[in-house]
Formats: structure tokens, C-alpha cells, sequence
């Protein structure tokens, strides 16, 4: 039995795995090693040798049909054992280790063998570059120095191999979790035959709250989790992709019939349901799922990409949580995140056109049931009329960085309905909290104002708590700067947040706008009673407005108005509509309000 290497064998069998998949360019280039050797030494027999676990194998050789030998008959793994000395055998038959030797006494009747270790690129011993005769010879040492000489242009030449193949995994893959990456993930889609193919396309669901409340290093062990956990689901012949942020993709092989993919996101869903916990607390991992395989969804890897991002947004607009299949997510036109960023990119280029357009919800003054202002709401309808939430679009325009150019666009659209004169409302736009917490809105606001030739008291701007978590100075110099405009500036989503007292008193917002999660919530317990009264009396308390939307039913309208909102919004009173419907509309909402304040109430919500 050979003398064992005194190192980490694991290692050293991982440098053996690694070159034993090199490409044919390195065995060819092995084998030019392994003709100069043999013409060096002047014997008809040279290898390039793998001593692995349990065999030597040859990477490259010359003049004997050679297969596997076992570790324990190989000469070259007594060579490894000292990778500094190359090792020379004159005569195999009168060596104690190799006289008995199957290699030496029956075919190939080997005598002669010398031997100089070779290293990988992690720098163990994984084989040898050998030269062997059925004679027995001496070497000089002379030679001896050229094929260790040799030896060193080959292990250089392995390592080369080795950093290059390394270098390409590292651009393949994702650095933080380890899975595949995105190019990695199109270099295989290049190269797979486009049958029994399919993908499903992951979104981590509610993943924004982990990162604002762990930070970004607990977002990032929350993906590492679920790449594990995906791994450590799928099959092995299928793969698992991360293409950046909170998406992943599973490459899913061998798909027999359209519903085989369904299964594997449900082990994935209940993978990702098992407890995670971060900095001690439970943290819930959910996911949307897209699913589209070849043939049944798509002909080509193209539309199949297409398809199983337009399920994934289908499933995202069920509800979250939820796996969809491209042959059910929606019926006419499918709209997914890739065909919307591409629009996006489009409508935002210079010259491009916005494909949006604007409609609006009357803000009423409770007491009159006159129309005071109305919002501005954003709404996109494709050209073969699929209509596209805002809840849809918005968090894509924000993830692309386009956030401020569609607040200039509403600003600038709202300044030009403002300026025909009729009909004679106020409008309520807005305005992202990236966009209001930067330097310069104001400018821009005015810009907006003196191109169409109004002034600023028929502008609201609405704001939210999340404009003054960054750059604070800059959030009061816009509201200062409108101001004295003349625009008006309301605190949107009040309640839902963080929002306090002291805040309201530092900036001077013209009314609060009371989250709506409150509003809903208002006449169903006393508890939720309790927390509009307290809202509408910090208004109170800073003499300003309070505003409430999401009014839907005649019992949240009454116990607003107990409590002295002054204004509300909402499907009972109107939904939203065209600008050009407005005038009539305002007509017919006093009576509505009147009615509904009229009704009888029901009985007061009991503390639970």
C-alpha cells in the first residue's frame, strides 16, 4: 500500500475533481506536456496522471491503452506522497514495492517508471506527469531536473486553468448566497434544448419590512435562508437562480406534463413556511410563484421567460403567498415585471410617451357635502385595455429609479388641467418620498406652475412620514419653498406609521389625512373608534384639517363626522373618475352626504 500525503486529502480530491472536468482545450494541452516528455527521456510510454480516492486515471497519455488502475497497484500515488522529489524507479521488477505489482508482472510488463508530482490549483499533489518503459533505465540527474522542470509548466498550467475556471464560476455566481446568478442563468438557457422545460419565477413576499426592520445584513442571512432552502428543495438535476434583490428562479428539468411544476412550488412554499429566526425573532418567509413550462405555455425559452414572469405578477395580484400558472394567471393581454420594465423604460426615455393618465376622487367637506379639491390617481390602460392598478405599476416605477420623473409627469399633468379654468377644483397630487425628501421639489413644482400660468393655490401636494426619513433639512426647505407658492402641503397615511404629535408641530402641514387602514376600521369596535378620536383631535389640537379616506359605508362616514373630520373620500361618496365628469358628479354628492349622515345609526361598537 502507498505512503499517504501528509495534507488535507479532502482538498487534494477536489483539486483532482476540478481538473478531471476540464475541457478537451486542457487535455489537449496536456497531451503536448506529455509528447515532450516522452521525447525528453526517450521512452514510448508518458502520462498525465489523477490519483483519486480509490484509482489513478490519466488525464492524457501516450503509447499504452490505459484505463483505471486501483490506488493501491498505482505508482503514481507513492509518487504524490512527496510532491517535492520527483521519483524515479529503474527497475520496477527488482523494487520491493513494485515486484509483485499486476502492472509488472502481466501486461503491460512495465520496469521502468519515474514520476514528478503535479498541483492543483488549491496547491496539492493530485497526480503526476510520468514516463514509463518496458526496459529498465537509469535517469541523469540532469534529466531528472528537466522533468520536474516539465512537471512545474503543467501544475502552471492546471492552476491557470483552475483560476480561469474559477473566474468564470465567481461571474456565475450570486456572491452573497452562492446559487446561480443571472448570467450564469442565461448561458444555460442558451444552451438547453428548449423540451420538457420549465420555470418557475420567485418573489419573496413582504421582504422591504425585513430590511427596514433588521437592516440590510438581516435581509441578507433572510436570502442566504432562502436560498438554502430552496437548494435543499429541488431536485438535483434542476437549478436555483437568484437574479438580484428578492428574486429567484428555479430552472426546472424533465417537466412531463404542465402541472409538474405546480408540485414543486408547493414544497417550496411549505420549505419557506418553516420558522426562520432573525436576531432571536420568528420572521415569516412567504413567496409569489410564477410557473410556465415548454411545450404547454411557450415555444421558445423567450416567451417561456415572459410567461412565467407575467404568472408570477398574477400571483402577486392574488394576493401573495400563492403559486400561479402561466395557462391560468390572467385571461387577454399578460402583463409581467420584465414586459412592464420594458415599457417603463420606454415611456421614460427622452422622447418617450407616458402611457399613463389620471382620474380623480373627490375630497368632501363633510359639513356642506361640497366638493373642496379632488386626488389625483394614477392609472395606466394598455392599448388592448388590460388596466393596471397603481399597486401593480408604482413599486416598479420606484425599483427602476423613475419615481421622480412620474412626479414631475402627475405635477406638470395636474398644472395643465388646472390651467383650462373648468372644471373649478383644487387637485391633490403625489408625491413619492424619494422625490419630496430631495432638494429642489419646490423649484420644480414652480417650474410646472409658471409653464402653464397659474399660480399655486389650486395645487395640494401630499406627502408621507417616509419624506422625512431622510434628508429632513431639505423636506422643510420644499415645504417652505411651496408655501410661498402658495401650495398647500398635507401629510398623507397619517396614523399608519410612525407619526406623533411633536412631528405634526415641527412642519407645517395644512391638513392630515388619516390612514385608511383606520378609517375601515373605525365603526367596527370601540377600539377603533378610540383611535379616530384621537387622530382627529391631534388635527384639532394643531388647528388643521383632518382628512379621511377610504370612507365606504354610511357607519365610517357618521363616526367621522362625530369626531369633527372635517373632509373624507371614498367609494361611498364617488369613485374615481375623468376630469371632464368631475363638474357634473360634484352636483349630486351634498344630497349623498346629507342621506348618509341622516341614516340612523347603529348602536355603538362594545369594547371587546
Amino acid at each position: 500500500m502507498p505512503e499517504t500525503w501528509s495534507g488535507n486529502e479532502a482538498e487534494r480530491l477536489l483539486d483532482v475533481a476540478d481538473i478531471a472536468s476540464f475541457d478537451k482545450v486542457t487535455e489537449e494541452l496536456m497531451g503536448a506536456f506529455v509528447r515532450v516528455a516522452s521525447d525528453l527521456v526517450g521512452v514510448p510510454i508518458s502520462g498525465v496522471s489523477l490519483v483519486g480516492e480509490h484509482e489513478q486515471f490519466f488525464k492524457a497519455i501516450q503509447g499504452l491503452h490505459a484505463g483505471t488502475t486501483p490506488r493501491d497497484d498505482a505508482f503514481c500515488a507513492y509518487a504524490i506522497s512527496d510532491p517535492e522529489q520527483v521519483m524515479v524507479v529503474p527497475d520496477l521488477k527488482a523494487d520491493p514495492r513494485f515486484g509483485t505489482n499486476p502492472l509488472v508482472l502481466n501486461d503491460p510488463n512495465l520496469r521502468f517508471y519515474a514520476g514528478a508530482p503535479l498541483r492543483g490549483g488549491r496547491g496539492t499533489p493530485v497526480g503526476t506527469l510520468c514516463v514509463m518503459d518496458r526496459q529498465p533505465r537509469e535517469l541523469t540527474p540532469a534529466i531528472v531536473d528537466r522533468l520536474q522542470d516539465l512537471a512545474r509548466g503543467v501544475s502552471a498550467a492546471l492552476t491557470l486553468r483552475h483560476a480561469i475556471r474559477e473566474v468564470h464560476r465567481a461571474a456565475r455566481t450570486d456572491a452573497l448566497t452562492g446559487v446561480c446568478n443571472r448570467k450564469g442563468m442565461e448561458e444555460m438557457l442558451a444552451e438547453i434544448e428548449p423540451r420538457d422545460f420549465g420555470i418557475l419565477m420567485i418573489d419573496l413576499d413582504g421582504f422591504k419590512p425585513i430590511n427596514d426592520t433588521y437592516g440590510h445584513a438581516g435581509g441578507d442571512r433572510a436570502l442566504v435562508e432562502v436560498a438554502r432552502r430552496l437548494t435543499a428543495t429541488v431536485r438535483s438535476m434542476d437549478t436555483v437562480v437568484r437574479l438580484g434583490g428578492d428574486e429567484f428562479v428555479v430552472l426546472v428539468r424533465g417537466v412531463d406534463k404542465p402541472e409538474a411544476g405546480l408540485g414543486l412550488a408547493g414544497r417550496i412554499h411549505a420549505a419557506l413556511a418553516d420558522t426562520f429566526m432573525l436576531n432571536g425573532s420568528p420572521v415569516p418567509l412567504r413567496a409569489s410563484i410564477g410557473f410556465a413550462a415548454i411545450p404547454w405555455h411557450a415555444g421558445d425559452v423567450q416567451a417561456l421567460l415572459e410567461r412565467a414572469d407575467a404568472a408570477l405578477y398574477a400571483a402577486k395580484r392574488a394576493g401573495r403567498g400563492v403559486t400561479r400558472s402561466a395557462g391560468t394567471s390572467t385571461s387577454g393581454e399578460v402583463v409581467g415585471r420584465a414586459a412592464l420594465e420594458t415599457r417603463l423604460r420606454e415611456a421614460f426615455a427622452p422622447g418617450g410617451v407616458v402611457p399613463f393618465h389620471l382620474v380623480f376622487q373627490p375630497i368632501v367637506e363633510l359639513k356642506t357635502g361640497e366638493v373642496s379639491s379632488v386626488e389625483a390617481l394614477l392609472r395606466w390602460r394598455t392599448d388592448t385595455g388590460l388596466s393596471l392598478r397603481p399597486s401593480d405599476v408604482l413599486p416598479v416605477i420606484e425599483g427602476m429609479g423613475y419615481s421622480g420623473s412620474l412626479d414631475r409627469w402627475v405635477v406638470d399633468e395636474a398644472c395643465r388641467l388646472i390651467a383650462q379654468g373648468r372644471p373649478p377644483f383644487t387637485i391633490a397630487v403625489n408625491a413619492s418620498a424619494s422625490t419630496f425628501g430631495m432638494p429642489g421639489f419646490d423649484a420644480q413644482v414652480a417650474g410646472a406652475l409658471r409653464k402653464h400660468g397659474i399660480g399655486g393655490e389650486r395645487l395640494v401636494i401630499e406627502m408621507t412620514e417616509g419624506s422625512l426619513a431622510g434628508d429632513t433639512g431639505a423636506a422643510m426647505a420644499n415645504m417652505k419653498g411651496l408655501a410661498e407658492l402658495g401650495v398647500r402641503v398635507v401629510l398623507d397615511d397619517f396614523g399608519g406609521g410612525h407619526g406623533t404629535l411633536a412631528r405634526l408641530r415641527d412642519y407645517p402641514f395644512d391638513a392630515i389625512k388619516i390612514d385608511r387602514a383606520l378609517v375601515t376600521d373605525c365603526a367596527r369596535d370601540a377600539q377603533g373608534m378610540a383611535l379616530i378620536e384621537v387622530v382627529a383631535g391631534m388635527a384639532h389640537a394643531l388647528s388643521v384639517p383632518a382628512v379621511a379616506e377610504g370612507v365606504e359605508d354610511t357607519a365610517q362616514l357618521q363616526v367621522l363626522a362625530r369626531f369633527g373630520v372635517e373632509r373624507a373620500q371614498g367609494f361611498l361618496l364617488s369613485r374615481p373618475v375623468a376630469w371632464e365628469r368631475l363638474e357634473d358628479l360634484a352636483a349630486t354628492i351634498p344630497d349623498r352626504v346629507r342621506a348618509a349622515l341622516e341614516t340612523p345609526a347603529d348602536p355603538a361598537p362594545a369594547s371587546a
